[in-house]
């Protein structure tokens, strides 16, 4: 039985961002599966990381002309797994190396350990929109369950005390409504707030905020949103991809509408803003993480402000919930 919910395990999941890709190739794992990704001939490639002849990791090896080479004995194979060359034989063995499925979207490579998987990512707006300025952020793993990564995204209590002053002021309270909706493939909780934001971040970036917005779509994909009047702000979509159980690496896509300011510009304020955020959340995650395994197991009381909790774990473990809204008041 898999440590993982079943959307998680079947699905697709970004270990790479196709520019990462270079001479060498990258060691990534998904789901405690060691993977190896390279420049195939083709466009990216990805195997299993362990050569057939002496279970080497392929990813210890160099890769030459869109094939990758075992650094032990200097098997090469190719994209789809084929031996091309084995040196000092006439002909390349026939042991070939375990391949796994390749898609590539949103600049990322994707692949899945399913058997037989969804014909291809789902990508959900804004990704799929036009007209936007974007820029995709490969952020370096942490230590991390993968569904409290994706909560502690969509968390809105936490921020006034992690992040206090940057996304939101600890002791300034506004009474926000909030409408929560379960669809049948995705989640989402949507919090009016019609005022100027106080913290820091927000202020400089949205101006007057009308609406933020949390979403969960399975497999693992997060996303928060903040609209203004005129519409949106700003997007973030992340991907959290599962190493292992306690192993996340996010891959995060940030949106804007074009405007007066350079996109070059608002990418550089966004990255500088979220480098302390990142590094606050990363060492929340690490510490719960480790209170988890000292005490054997997770054990979560739900609170008033959990929202998406309940359809995080549903939609991850492969349920189809029937569709739902609710509303509350709460202070934000």
């Amino acid at each position: 039985m898999s440590a993982y919910p079943h959307a998680v395990a079947q699905g697709w999941h970004p270990i790479a961002a196709v520019k990462q890709l270079g001479a060498n190739p990258l060691a990534r794992s998904l789901m405690g599966t060691p993977v190896v990704v390279f420049k195939g001939a083709g466009g990216p490639a990805v195997l299993v990381d362990r050569c057939p002849h002496r279970n080497m990791a392929l990813s210890r090896g160099a890769v030459h002309s869109g094939e990758i080479e075992c650094p032990y004995h200097g098997w090469r194979f190719a994209s789809d797994g084929r031996c091309t060359l084995t040196p000092g034989a006439s002909e390349p063995a026939r042991f070939g190396a375990q391949t796994l499925p390749v898609a590539v979207r949103a600049g990322l490579v994707w692949t899945t350990l399913a058997k037989s998987p969804n014909t291809e990512p789902f990508l959900p707006p804004p990704l799929t929109t036009e007209g936007l300025d974007t820029f995709m952020w490969p952020v370096k793993p942490s230590r991390a369950r993968l569904i409290d990564a994706v909560e502690n995204l969509l968390d809105p209590a936490h921020p006034h005390f992690l992040h206090a002053g940057i996304v939101r002021a600890k002791n300034l309270r506004k009474p926000v409504d909030v409408t929560v909706r379960v669809h049948p493939t995705f989640a989402e909780a949507i919090y009016i707030e019609n005022a100027k934001a106080s913290a820091l971040m927000p202020r400089m970036l949205e101006g007057l905020r009308v609406a933020s917005i949390g979403r969960f779509f399975p497999p693992s994909t997060g996303q928060v949103a903040f609209e203004g009047k005129d519409g949106l702000k700003l997007a973030i979509t992340v991907f959290f991809t599962p190493e292992s159980e306690n192993v996340v690496r996010p891959f995060a896509h940030f949106a804007t509408p074009k405007g007066v300011a350079p996109a070059f510009v608002k990418e550089a304020l966004l990255r500088a803003f979220h480098i302390p955020v990142l590094a606050q959340d990363r060492e929340a995650l690490r510490k719960q993480t480790d209170d988890i395994e000292n005490f054997g197991a997770p054990k979560y009381a739900l609170g008033p402000l959990d929202f998406l909790f309940p359809a995080i774990n549903a939609l991850a473990a492969g349920e189809t919930p029937e569709p739902s809204e609710r509303t509350a008041r709460v202070e934000l």
